[in-house]
């Protein structure tokens, strides 16, 4: 029961607004002429059209018919569209902005008036078109655009727009609109790339709350292009601030389903991103804070206080950059030319703060092996002095030359080994000078022989320390001089390869 009281209710409303529709449709305001206050040509385009409409239903699609074909069709609706500004495109959300005029038009064979000759005299038949009021209803083709996310009409100061009817019964509808757009953009090229936008429409009739969303079919509505069908203003490429228009070309999106063809057309227009907004944003200051990052490779390592902060700082401006730039683009899952520049910039950072780290290591690594050798040096001195006060003693004592050797052969044992130079010349005092050469003096005692090894002996230990102290120092300086070398030339390389590939896509792209 309350099932069929629903339906019929439907029915009901359905029955109330058809009929208002109808009413309204054969409402038109007659008017006396008045010579002092009427604008005969005016008044007489109203009369008119008041005679028109006395029998005309806007809810009935016009049968086809033209002046140059009588039989019954689909309706031919001729379009064009003359695109004023396009802006605002947002990678973010996808989508652009478009304010552009849009006409239409097509023949209703109903509104014919010159073959009116019982209803019009021959007064009028002297002008050729017709502009309707905006109280007078007639049949319009029902077209949306497919990739409009939110748009309106311009109503300031008045309703943007104009329909006026041809003596043969053309119509020409003419209005002005402003869309939110969607456009698919792919980023992997960002900001060197391009972006191919569309502007889609199509027939879609909404016959009452009752029935659901259906369009027309190619048998009841056909839209083709009318010539020329696309005109860009001047002034549309100075709504752009990162992007230029570089070509425009329409083209028919008709599709082909299980329940009919349906007729749609398009606009493809190709936007080139304007590139120098970003290489002074951008890829200008991202080089220079690499720049700065490399200028730690010259300060001293043991310089804490300056290298750690200017690595850090610089680091951590580079990441708030990469950051920036990505809250203005959507969440892609592909990779994007600039995510690759200002990953590779971080990373080339970020390898600075680990140089330091790794150099401040084996300075201090080699600060500590030299500590070692420095107290182990001192140790040998000590025990080189304690063997010339040994030697001291044994001059006051009178040893045969197997006993001098058997008590200078212990002192390797405590601190160095002896060469067999040395004993030969502990040897050669006991025996006395040799007789072939002078080279040494008579009078030579043990004394000036323990001399002699210790001279030698300090000079050896003075090498190593030199050594030591030298090595210390290169180890930590020489990994800096190699950074200053390799990391600008892997940065050079990094950027003639970066160029080289997507200039080249570009002119791929281009051609």
């Amino acid at each position: 029961m309350k099932t069929q009281l629903c339906v019929s209710l439907l029915l009901t409303l359905s029955l109330l607004s058809t009929s208002a529709k109808k009413a309204k449709t054969k409402s038109c305001k007659r008017t006396a002429f008045s010579r002092h206050t009427t604008n005969y040509q005016a008044w007489r385009e109203q009369m008119t059209v008041c005679d028109l409409l006395q029998d005309y239903d806007a809810a009935v699609r016009p049968s086809g018919r033209t002046p140059y074909n009588d039989t019954r069709g689909a309706v031919i609706v001729t379009t064009s569209l003359n695109i004023r500004s396009i802006s605002a495109v947002s990678e973010k959300n996808m989508e652009f902005v478009a304010q552009f005029r849009f006409r239409q038009e097509w023949y209703d064979d109903r509104l014919r008036f010159i073959e009116h000759q019982g209803l019009l005299s021959s007064d009028y038949r002297n002008f050729e078109f017709i502009h309707v009021a905006r109280d007078q209803s007639l049949w319009i083709p029902d077209t949306f655009f497919q990739n409009e996310k939110n748009g309106w009409y311009h109503m300031l100061n008045q309703e943007n727009r104009f329909l006026k009817i041809r003596s043969d019964g053309k119509l020409i509808y003419d209005r002005r609109l402003t869309l939110h757009l969607a456009c698919s953009m792919h980023l992997s090229r960002y900001p060197m790339d391009h972006q191919n936008c569309e502007i889609a429409f199509a027939s879609c009739e909404f016959l009452n709350f009752i029935s659901s969303l259906d369009a027309y079919t190619t048998a009841d509505i056909e839209y083709i292009w009318d010539v020329p069908a696309i005109q860009i203003h001047e002034g549309a490429n100075g709504a752009l601030p990162n992007f230029e228009i570089a070509s425009f070309k329409n083209g028919s999106c008709t599709s082909k389903t299980n329940t009919g063809t349906y007729s749609c057309l398009k606009v493809e227009i190709r936007l080139n991103r304007v590139f120098s907004f970003f290489l002074l944003q951008l890829y200008i200051p991202s080089s220079m804070l690499v720049g700065v990052a490399w200028v730690s490779y010259w300060i001293d390592w043991k310089s804490t206080a300056a290298r750690v902060p200017l690595a850090i700082v610089t680091l951590l401006t580079m990441i708030t950059t990469s950051h920036a730039i990505n809250s203005n683009l959507p969440p892609v899952s592909y990779a994007k030319s600039i995510d690759i520049w200002v990953g590779a910039c971080v990373v080339f950072i970020f390898f600075s703060l680990i140089e330091y780290a790794v150099v401040n290591y084996m300075g201090i690594l080699d600060e500590h092996r030299q500590m070692k050798k420095a107290a182990c040096n001192r140790s040998r001195l000590s025990n080189v002095i304690d063997n010339d006060n040994f030697g001291e003693s044994l001059q006051s004592l009178t040893f045969s030359p197997q006993e001098k050797k058997r008590l200078i052969r212990r002192r390797p044992k405590k601190n160095m080994e002896m060469q067999e130079g040395d004993f030969e010349a502990i040897e050669m005092v006991d025996r006395g000078p040799p007789r072939s050469a002078g080279l040494m003096e008579e009078g030579w005692t043990f004394h000036d022989t323990t001399d002699l090894v210790y001279i030698g002996q300090r000079k050896r230990v003075e090498l190593v320390r030199w050594c030591s102290v030298l090595s210390s120092r290169g180890r930590a300086e020489r990994i800096d001089i190699i950074a200053r070398i390799i990391f600008p030339i892997a940065f050079i390389l990094f950027n003639f390869a970066y160029w080289s590939i997507y200039l080249e896509e570009e002119d791929l792209d281009e051609s």
